[in-house]
């Protein structure tokens, strides 16, 4: 992800972060073929968007359309122009139906203006449905969180380089879903309880420089989520981009007609501007179930799923004895289960069980 440079504060150069996308631009092409297709399959945050529905992430000059998780495409406009950019894999399945991954590769393609004109909805669909059979167990929960968390303002909140950091600090891995909890900014990490990274025998360790030795992983992305956030340099660019990001999806929700409890979320946050805050550390959220394909059919997975949701507790009152808030969800939400998170730390040594906070059930 490119990003424009700044200084720190102490003159010493960084990638920053930041959000924007110019939606005047886009009102001269908003009916045009492909472009009219993806923003009528766009689902707001707070609502469900079926097997084939898209959510927007904004990013820097760009939008990310996803299904279930999965990128579909990056949309952008150059000097008024549009153009997406999509897997090849995506297209040719649309125009051949039958060929494999393995002989595309890992490439992309560009359509232009004129190709994205005259590209059909059948076609856009053909892309999508390709795109949502990708989709991974994490990514499917992370779309079934934001259609009860009208409050999502990003998915895979990736993270510039830091020049002055040390190592692997320099950058930290993606944040699954940032939400707007009120007039504050907050962060969530989701996680299938299938996933090794949230489980470990040995306690927590890390090296003096902050690399990971040994214990539950996911407290490793934690704490790299907390130093890199919580750079002074950075809170103010992670609060301005988000208030940016609010806006921005507000004019295109406008611009398309689109109407749902996401418009009130991102109004309030947008409206708190500089005196909105971050929140650090981000939350755990754990998927007791095993999200479903776009058949909706019972997968093979459940049992494996059911079994290991029943071995996380001792696990996860582990990782609150670091510090961290961990949600666990027993099966598809169909209501909010996302609580407002509070400023804490993600402490590299475990508290003693009566000083632990509660084990919270989505």
């Amino acid at each position: 992800m490119m990003e424009s440079e700044e200084t720190d504060g102490s003159g010493r150069r960084v990638d920053a972060f930041i959000r924007r996308f110019d939606v005047s631009q886009l009102r001269g092409h908003r009916d045009d073929g492909a472009i009219a297709a993806l923003f009528d399959r766009w689902v707001l945050p707070g609502e469900s968007a079926g097997a084939h529905g898209l959510r927007v992430a904004i990013r820097n000059g760009h939008l990310n359309f996803y299904v279930k998780g999965q990128s579909v495409g990056a949309f952008r406009l150059v000097a008024g122009r549009p153009s997406l950019r999509l897997h090849r894999k995506y297209r040719a399945a649309a125009d051949n139906g039958s060929r494999r991954a393995a002989e595309i590769g890992q490439t992309y393609e560009t359509l232009d203006a004129d190709a994205l004109k005259t590209t059909s909805a059948d076609i856009v669909d053909g892309w999508i449905r390709t795109a949502e059979t990708y989709a991974g167990d994490e990514k499917r929960f992370v779309d079934d969180l934001v259609a009860v968390t009208p409050g999502t303002i990003d998915l895979e909140m990736g993270l510039p380089a830091d020049e002055e950091a040390v190592g692997e600090d320099r950058t930290a891995p993606r944040m699954d879903l940032v939400v707007a909890q009120g007039s504050a900014i907050a962060f969530w990490e989701a996680k299938c309880a299938v996933n090794g990274e949230l489980r470990a025998r040995a306690a927590y360790r890390e090296s003096p420089e902050g690399r990971y030795e040994a214990g539950p992983h996911v407290l490793w992305q934690l704490r790299r989520y907390e130093r890199w956030v919580g750079r002074p340099h950075r809170l103010g660019q992670v609060r301005d981009a988000y208030i940016e990001t609010a806006r921005i999806l507000i004019a295109l929700a406008a611009l398309y007609g689109k109407r749902g409890p996401a418009i009130e979320a991102w109004t309030t946050l947008a409206r708190a501007g500089k005196s909105a805050t971050v929140v650090l550390p981000p939350g755990i959220v754990v998927a007791d179930y095993c999200p479903v394909r776009a058949d909706g059919a019972t997968r093979a997975e459940s049992a494996t799923y059911a079994a290991r949701a029943g071995s996380f507790a001792g696990h996860g009152a582990r990782l609150i004895g670091h510090g961290a808030t961990v949600v666990s969800v027993p099966a598809k939400p169909h209501g909010p289960v996302l609580p407002d998170l509070r400023v804490g730390r993600i402490s590299a040594a475990e508290a003693p069980a009566g000083q632990r906070a509660s084990f919270g059930i989505g």
